[in-house]
């Protein structure tokens, strides 16, 4: 039964992936920014340990710093899925590192993580050559990269994580995150599976993609969603950005807002209503960033990352 479900979702992002394709061919790069492409963070001829890091044209010295997670559902994109947003971001004054990760089922979520601290430590090594400032580090993510992005700065602060993840902390400070439209609780799985009349198979086959096919022995389970991994830790500020218009909003930002002013971390939120606009939907700053609303939003988030 697992093949089949597994099967049904590969294809679905088969879909999504022509969609992306697409849209991607309609976009203007943004002006003004270079670009160190296809590097290798991992050193094994895999096209998922590559990154690309922009920044503006003639830059010469270091640039605050961004390391842009892409979202996809775990299961799909690469760096090339960000690569407009990223540029934009760039334009603005900024190194961002846009990175590809190895996907599910290929690997699970350990190995994601992995994946991410591997691009860390490599910034470690290299950064300063691609006019990265790690004494000013952010991380952002959408979706599936909104997750990571905020599993992340919670294993970076914490050795119990590290030990589950099987990783090192990297010798910087995050100073700051924005997460985008993020699916932070895992747990949700199980209602959105019902929800779409896939009973309990879609959320039972995504727990083994994440933990293995014996999902309660995994280090890593139950240290997966943001509640669960930031619980005694002071993560980093979180810029968060939704919308109503978005079918995660209620369930994983409006809830992840809740959770950080109860327990009194810094925070900020841009959500738009539905009033101001049906099309500002999922990932809508990410996937256009050329619109207005985008601009507006990716502004804020990037004067939010410099205060701190």
């Amino acid at each position: 039964m697992g093949y089949f479900v597994r099967r049904k979702m590969m294809q679905s992002w088969a879909a999504v992936r022509k969609e992306d394709e697409a849209r991607i061919a309609r976009q203007t790069p943004t002006p003004g920014v270079a670009a160190d492409a296809n590097l290798a963070y991992v050193d094994d001829g895999d096209p998922m340990h590559l990154l690309d890091v922009y920044y503006p044209s003639g830059t010469t010295g270091l640039l605050p710093t961004i390391v842009d997670i892409h979202g996809g559902g775990w299961m799909h994109g690469d760096k090339d899925l960000h690569k407009h947003y990223g540029l934009s971001l760039a334009a603005r004054g900024f190194a961002v590192v846009n990175t590809s990760y190895r996907l599910l089922p290929r690997t699970d979520l350990r190995g994601q993580v992995q994946d991410i601290f591997a691009v860390l430590h490599w910034l470690e090594r290299h950064g300063a050559e691609h006019h990265c400032d790690l004494s000013r580090f952010y991380i952002c993510g959408d979706s599936a990269g909104g997750h990571l992005t905020g599993l992340t700065a919670c294993v970076q602060l914490s050795r119990e994580l590290q030990a589950a993840y099987g990783v090192r902390p990297a010798g910087l400070e995050i100073k700051a995150i924005g997460i985008g439209h993020g699916m932070c609780e895992l747990s949700d799985f199980q209602r959105v599976s019902r929800a779409l009349g896939a009973g309990d198979k879609l959320y039972k086959e995504m727990y083994k993609m994440f933990f293995g096919r014996k999902p309660e022995r995994a280090a890593w389970y139950g240290k997966a969603s943001f509640t669960e991994t930031a619980e005694g830790l002071r993560p980093p500020p979180v810029f968060l950005v939704s919308s109503e218009v978005d079918p995660l909003h209620k369930a994983h930002s409006a809830r992840l807002a809740a959770y950080l002013k109860e327990r009194n971390l810094p925070y900020r939120t841009k959500f738009w209503t539905k009033a101001q606009g049906e099309h500002l939907g999922h990932v809508f700053h990410v996937s256009n960033p050329e619109w207005p609303e985008s601009q507006e939003t990716n502004r804020e988030m990037l004067s939010f990352f410099l205060q701190y």
